[in-house]
């Protein structure tokens, strides 16, 4: 299963209170990355009380029950992150140690942590275009700094720290397409998938060719074709919005592809359906 980032939280208390905030006691079923960003909080965590501060975070396995209390007169600010799956290296700590969360208190990563929070909020805030792409990208690096904390402290084993040797050429594949078959009517580039994954569009274009026989604009085009193809089949649409709702603004350019690709142009499936 692919890594994906499934919400960002950002909740704020900006006004004093007087009394006690509480939530309740509740779990997920994935796990979540809860950081404070200013104040602090009190953590009911499987019937354990802790006090999570700024500069400190706690990392949930899934099916831990907790809660969240604000004491009186406390000005909070926290994310929350949650995962599909967390990386190789967090799950394998997790699974060597026997915990279900960690309660981390950042050192030598914290400012370089606290920015990629940052920017990971303006991502979420200002929605430009491939957010979600920056968003899971910057989520990941969290994931990558909290690991190499937990090996500076003692607690976890450094054989997962980088390994400049290129990743399992399946697993890319299987990312790239993943992602076109969920995301085809979006605008998709090579350039985005290497930026991303760190690495050439020259190796990615390779090892996708390998694996798939074909290189990954032609399945993107594949793709939009077959779903454009889909559309014409079983609605009634004006060939423009079909043009649109599989990826091509340019309803001629659309057009052509399809010519070329089936033998025929798109017209001429509307006329023989009707």
């Amino acid at each position: 299963m692919t890594q994906e980032i499934l919400y960002v939280c950002e909740e704020i208390h900006p006004t004093i209170t007087k009394k006690f905030l509480q939530s309740p006691v509740h779990v997920h079923d994935h796990p979540e990355l809860s950081i404070i960003l200013s104040g602090e909080a009190v953590y009911s965590i499987k019937d354990k009380t802790y006090i999570i501060r700024k500069g400190e975070l706690v990392l949930f396995n899934p099916n831990v029950s907790h809660s969240v209390y604000l004491s009186p007169q406390t000005q909070y600010k926290d994310l929350h992150i949650g995962y599909s799956k967390l990386t190789e290296s967090v799950m394998d700590y997790f699974e060597k140690t026997g915990n279900d969360f960690i309660i981390l208190k950042l050192s030598s990563e914290k400012k370089y942590f606290y920015s990629l929070c940052e920017e990971l909020l303006q991502e979420y805030r200002l929605r430009k275009k491939d957010c979600r792409t920056m968003i899971h990208s910057l989520a990941t690096q969290l994931l990558v700094l909290i690991y190499r904390e937990l090996v500076k402290e003692g607690v976890a084993p450094s054989e997962h720290l980088c390994n400049m040797g290129y990743p399992d050429k399946r697993k890319v594949v299987e990312f790239i397409t993943h992602y076109i078959n969920e995301n085809y009517m979006n605008e998709i580039s090579l350039d985005m998938f290497a930026k991303d994954m760190y690495l050439s569009q020259v190796y990615i274009s390779k090892i996708f060719k390998e694996e798939t026989g074909s290189s990954p604009i032609n399945y993107l085009i594949k793709t939009r074709l077959s779903k454009a193809k889909e559309l014409l089949e079983e609605q009634d649409l004006p060939i423009k919005v079909v043009s649109g709702q599989v990826g091509y603004e340019d309803a001629y350019h659309f057009s052509k592809l399809f010519k070329k690709y089936y033998g025929y142009a798109p017209s001429a499936l509307k006329r023989h359906k009707n």
